[in-house]
């Protein structure tokens, strides 16, 4: 009797927890996307047809469904956030970066640290795939490109391991100003050497990513490791405060602005980070 009971259990929540999802997957214009390759736990699962549409069997709503097309900018969701989306999902094209003719003697190099004079004595321990960045404003109305960015990290706890962090760039949204568009077209990879606090300089003016007239955004994004870590180092240094919330954050969903406000203050706390922007000079300078 204990053993049949057992098996209706089994069936009873096998039912509830596994489910057939019927989703579609389209660009920014709506316009379904084919042969979009669906992949659970880097299985590959199932394709979108010719109008954008599939079908996966057997899923859990504790899976994390990745999508990928060439062209296009991968995405991952886990099932029970795919589920509030009602099961479409969007994927943005990528664009080719624009090529900028560089001639030292014609740019000038400009610094832009945030806040290093309004260290905190804060540090931040994401979760795998956690992607966390700064916008950073032109103030100077001319275009240019990123030469290098700086990664202000805290020391990490010793019981925390380190992992490879990977850093993108994006167009900033003019209408909600989130970050938009990917910029980099090939992986930016840092691989930290040790778990000590300090200021890590990434080049990355080889791949020309444009400064625009409305600025950039600059993430990171901490990749599972090998022992598949709940909790990863590097650690990230924190502002004491700030008139405005710069800083994002997303997990698998969209782009939210990160919680962190100064109780004390009517002021925000942001993460640290740096860039070096080469801006073409005037012709007096």
């Amino acid at each position: 009797m204990k053993k049949i009971l057992n098996l209706i259990l089994l069936f009873i929540f096998g039912c509830y927890f596994c489910q057939d999802i019927q989703g579609f997957v389209s660009n920014e214009n709506l316009i379904g996307i084919e042969n979009v390759t669906i992949s659970i736990n880097n299985k590959i699962i199932a394709h979108t047809n010719e109008k954008g549409s599939f079908v996966i069997t057997n899923s859990k709503e504790s899976d994390t469904i990745l999508f990928s097309k060439s062209g296009y900018l991968s995405k991952d969701i886990l099932i029970k956030n795919f589920k509030q989306n009602n099961y479409k999902i969007i994927l943005e094209r990528v664009h080719d970066i624009e090529a900028v003719i560089f001639n030292e003697k014609e740019y000038k190099k400009i610094n832009y640290d945030y806040a290093l004079k309004k260290q905190a004595n804060i540090r931040f321990i994401p979760y795998p795939n956690w992607e966390m960045g700064m916008k950073f404003k032109n103030d100077l109305g001319k275009k240019g490109f990123v030469s290098d960015v700086t990664l202000y990290l805290h020391k990490t706890d010793t019981d925390v391991r380190n992992t490879d962090v990977e850093i993108n760039f994006y167009t900033i949204d003019s209408l909600t100003g989130k970050p938009k568009t990917k910029l980099n077209k090939s992986k930016i990879i840092y691989t930290p050497t040790n778990k000590s606090r300090k200021h890590a300089v990434v080049n990355v003016g080889k791949l020309k990513i444009p400064f625009a007239l409305n600025g950039v955004f600059v993430s990171m994004k901490w990749l599972p490791n090998e022992f598949n870590d709940k909790k990863l180092g590097p650690s990230i240094r924190y502002t004491t405060s700030s008139e405005e919330k710069l800083t994002y954050e997303r997990l698998y969903g969209d782009w939210e602005l990160s919680g962190g406000q100064n109780p004390r203050k009517e002021s925000f706390v942001n993460m640290m980070m740096g860039l070096k922007v080469y801006i073409k000079k005037a012709k007096n300078e």
